[in-house]
């Protein structure tokens, strides 16, 4: 090749892109060929989106209606589409690549000094496209050369363009700036040739057959290939189209303690427990004008990607602020304290999805973040906070593909076009544990000044003598025996032994008398509520509705719980009633779940690691769900945490008041025996009169009153109380006792002569 340089000159042709080194009629195909061209797809947050802006939808649309129906539409629409030249959005002043697959014919490699891009369209003056200097391996089929560019920034301002046609004030979008990769300009073998992308390699290679075949006779015949057999080949795309807008902005997001921009690729733990609010650590938006310094953000949104149950969420718009800041109602800027209340329906309700997402954007403003003069964090510091259900569970896999993005835009290069971009923080969620409520008892024996123990105690030997006294009714007798048997096999906590019921039994309305179970009839109850602290701090429990739990007398506003202990915690709490507002059955599992619920914080250990320092909080209740099965299964608990029917409430079906049987029976137990009282052998006390009596509920002239008399023969401290016995007619052998709310102490001393 070298000799046959020197000694004869190679000729160029332009229009034919062909190399002759002895007649132009012979001259052979260029060494290089050009497989593929396209354009390099830039980083996720600095692509660009075009949309239609508000009001020009259907004014500026591109395709025309169809006014029938067309079958082969769809098929059409796929072929238009496969051969349609795609449009890449470029902003100026920002470099892109063209990535350009060579094919080398020769044995050898070609070293190609120079070879630079061509462009067709309108101001193509404009882009800066440096010539790059390569070599390309022998016989190499593809060998991709990156070539950067980069379209200026044009030096007149982009107007809105309005224009008057046929004397209507329709108005016109003006043309864009596109541009077409035409071809290359390349050097190479002494020569300078052009080529250009309008011919494929198919093309060319027909070329070259059709050259080879006029120094070869033609064949007598030729075996024809099947045509179904012959292997498919999509075409490469050889034409890039481009299109630039003006300058756009680049947002840059980092840490409010941090002073370098966070990654594309960028994950944020979120440390999650059942009914755990997180607070992400703030961010600070910042723009980067880029080189011209003209590529401001116009609008920004904040949106949550990835939520379970709802694909996006829009938290924050700049331009639904603007709009409240004129009408003085700063509705989208909340503090903290006002975006936790936000959470509280959620805490509530059982159902939703198992995550949400609230941005606390005090003080942010699209100045601060164009404006680099100003102080960092000054107006460009936002904060979001993620709270999760109780029941989240393992809703969540593999930690969810939750995402915060960022969604601007900057300058239109027309009225009628938005050109966006977007930023996107992902969020990796890693359940973790935290405080739970493990149990929870009642205990009647704790309510203030009701003697629950003594008095237990008292009415079983005092319905143990009854029973040892022979009675002409020998046929209930037996009767009599079971159901106290049952009722006061405990005198503490008397466990309820259910009873099969029909389906209409079921309401918490009709279950009077049903259940076997002894009870305080107050209008408070009082549990023992157990939470355990699972997670690696210390928590504070509190409850914004009141105290946490303890008595009237030593109230519990605050109770600490550290790491890993357990505690049990007295909680007062009024007795539900069974039918609402409204006039329907109350829901008891969510009324007892809303009563109980607590909220806690953890302390910060400054000392510790970093999960130790960021202060956690959220709220704990009973699992719902757990409560339910357990109410479905033990049927007395309504009558343990609703009020009690002793007062013939009105929420009592007439039909329950029928069949229900009530019996008053006073008790007297001795709280503090007297010193005579253990060796004497006889009963300190004796009643006089009727001890109980049977109450007909459909009897209204009977006042239901009851009066006895009691004489103490030793001294000591007496508590004397009063218990009404409920039973219904449809379930023999079960009585339901409810204690007076509160006994009467009686201090019996020794007469001094």
């Amino acid at each position: 090749m070298s000799d046959l340089r020197q000694q004869m000159g190679a000729t160029s042709s332009l229009d034919d892109e062909t190399i002759g080194v002895y007649e132009e009629s012979n001259s052979l195909p260029p060494p290089l060929v050009v497989t593929s061209a396209k354009i390099i797809k830039s980083e996720s947050h600095l692509l660009l989106e075009r949309t239609k802006a508000v009001g020009y939808s259907s004014k500026f649309a591109t395709h025309s209606m169809s006014t029938f129906f067309n079958p082969y539409a769809k098929n059409q629409a796929a072929k238009d589409a496969k051969n349609k030249v795609q449009t890449t959005l470029l902003a100026e002043g920002e470099e892109r690549t063209i990535m350009i697959e060579f094919k080398n014919r020769l044995a050898v490699p070609l070293e190609v000094p120079s070879c630079r891009l061509e462009f067709k369209g309108k101001e193509t003056s404009r882009i800066e496209a440096p010539p790059l200097s390569f070599t390309v391996p022998a016989k190499t089929k593809s060998f991709a050369v990156h070539f950067p560019f980069i379209v200026s920034v044009s030096k007149t301002e982009h107007k809105e363009e309005v224009k008057e046609e046929n004397n209507s004030d329709a108005e016109t979008v003006p043309e864009p700036d596109t541009f077409d990769v035409v071809g290359l300009c390349v050097t190479c073998l002494n020569r300078t040739f052009p080529i250009r992308f309008k011919k494929s390699e198919a093309e060319e290679g027909g070329k070259d057959e059709s050259t080879t075949s006029c120094q070869i006779p033609p064949p007598a015949s030729v075996y024809q290939r099947s045509i179904h057999n012959a292997p498919k080949q999509d075409e490469q795309q050889l034409v890039v189209r481009l299109e630039s807008v003006p300058a756009q902005p680049n947002l840059l997001v980092s840490f409010a303690a941090s002073q370098s921009p966070m990654e594309e690729d960028a994950n944020v733990p979120v440390h999650l427990s059942d009914g755990e609010i997180f607070t992400i650590p703030p961010f600070r938006l910042e723009n980067d004008l880029g080189k011209s310094g003209m590529g401001e953000i116009e609008r920004l949104q904040v949106l949550a990607v990835g939520l379970p149950g709802i694909p996006d969420e829009t938290l924050f718009d700049t331009d639904a602020l603007a709009a409240a800041l004129e009408e003085e109602e700063d509705v989208l800027t909340e503090s903290d304290s006002e975006a936790e209340e936000d959470f509280e329906e959620m805490m509530d309700c059982d159902g939703l999805p198992p995550l949400k997402m609230k941005v606390i954007a005090e003080g942010l403003d699209l100045k601060s973040i164009n404006d680099k003069t100003r102080n960092k964090g000054e107006g460009s510091i936002v904060k979001f906070q993620m709270a999760a259900t109780h029941d989240m569970g393992d809703q969540l896999a593999n930690g969810g593909n939750v995402r915060i993005r960022f969604r601007y835009r900057g300058p239109s290069p027309n009225p009628a076009t938005e050109i966006w971009r977007k930023r996107e923080i992902s969020l990796r969620i890693i359940r973790v544990k935290g405080p739970r409520i493990s149990s929870l008892t009642f205990r009647s024996d704790l309510s203030w000044g009701s003697s629950y123990s003594e008095l237990c105690n008292s009415l079983a030997m005092q319905h143990r003598r009854l029973d040892a006294t022979p009675k002409w009714e020998s046929s209930n007798h037996k009767h009599r025996q079971q159901s106290r048997s049952h009722s006061f096999g405990s005198t503490i906590d008397a466990l309820s032994t259910d009873v099969t019921s029909d389906a209409a039994e079921d309401s918490i309305l009709n279950r009077v008398g049903m259940d076997n179970g002894v009870h305080v009839s107050a209008d408070e109850v009082v549990l023992l509520m157990a939470v355990a602290n699972e997670t690696n701090s210390t928590i504070i429990l509190s409850n914004k509705k009141g105290l946490v739990g303890g008595f009237e007398g030593s109230p519990m506003p605050t109770v600490k719980v550290t790491s890993g202990v357990s505690v049990k915690i007295p909680v007062v709490i009024p007795r539900i009633d069974r039918i609402d507002e409204n006039g329907e059955v109350t829901d008891i599992a969510a009324e007892l779940v809303s009563r109980t619920a607590l909220q806690w914080e953890s302390e910060v250990v400054e000392e510790g690691d970093n999960s130790e320092k960021i202060k956690r909080t959220g709220r704990v209740r009973i699992p719902s769900r757990c409560l339910r099965e357990i109410i479905d299964e033990h049927q007395s608990f309504a009558s343990r945490i609703c009020k009690p029917p002793v007062s013939l409430q009105d929420w009592v079906p007439l039909d329950v008041v029928a069949k229900s049987k009530v019996t008053l029976e006073f008790c007297c137990a001795e709280k503090q025996p007297g010193n005579n009282s253990s060796t004497s052998g006889r009963m300190p006390y004796v009643w006089c009169g009727q001890l109980r009596r049977t109450v007909d509920l459909s009897n209204d002239d009977d006042d239901k009153r009851h009066s006895a008399r009691i004489a103490f023969f030793q001294c000591g401290v007496y508590v004397v109380s009063a218990c009404a016995k409920i039973s219904s007619h449809d379930t023999p052998g079960v009585e339901e006792f409810w204690w007076a709310p509160h006994a009467n102490i009686i201090k019996v001393n020794e007469e001094v002569q």
